[in-house]
């Protein structure tokens, strides 16, 4: 009874959390650019560009910003950190700048789905679900969820232009 408990729980709570998922907001859908926000540290990583390819969505990163970055990787331009963990056919050895990151996201009734995001630090691909968080009716503010299974993670992304 505890593990079937447990079960609708984490049910409950995944889809619970993206009842209040949009589509548009003021208007506006995800195209354009974002500035991420590390989950883990809080701090600002990069900005994300998102553009409709096709009948899909996809993110390839612009710019980054996070200092932290040149550390990790040893570098001291930007434009010199390559994407060593990422697997071959998603970019391994190639610069992060221009490195598509997000693929494949449908427009769905409330969200976009189905498609897949990469966390270039790790090289890691989760399946994702994006979009537009309601409570800010300027349509500038972006949830994204990448998960495995049950386990999940959410990050906020802030729209630059």
């Amino acid at each position: 009874m505890s593990v079937r408990f447990a079960t609708i729980t984490i049910a409950y709570i995944v889809f619970s959390t993206t009842s209040f998922a949009q589509v548009t907001v003021n208007n506006k859908d995800i195209t354009g650019i974002w500035k991420t926000i590390d989950d883990e540290e809080g701090r600002t990583k990069s900005h994300v560009q998102i553009y409709k390819k096709g009948e899909n969505y996809h993110g390839k990163i612009v710019k980054l910003i996070d200092p932290q970055i040149l550390k990790d990787a040893e570098k001291e331009r930007f434009e010199d950190v390559t994407c060593d963990e990422c697997p071959d056919n998603r970019g391994k050895d190639k610069p992060l700048l221009g490195l598509e990151m997000l693929w494949g996201m449908k427009k769905l009734a409330d969200k976009y789905a189905e498609g897949e995001i990469m966390d270039p630090k790790t090289g890691k691909i989760y399946d994702c679900t994006l979009w537009l968080d309601a409570s800010d009716p300027s349509g500038n503010t972006l949830k994204l969820r990448g998960w495995i299974l049950f386990l999940y993670r959410t990050q906020t992304w802030y729209r630059v232009q």
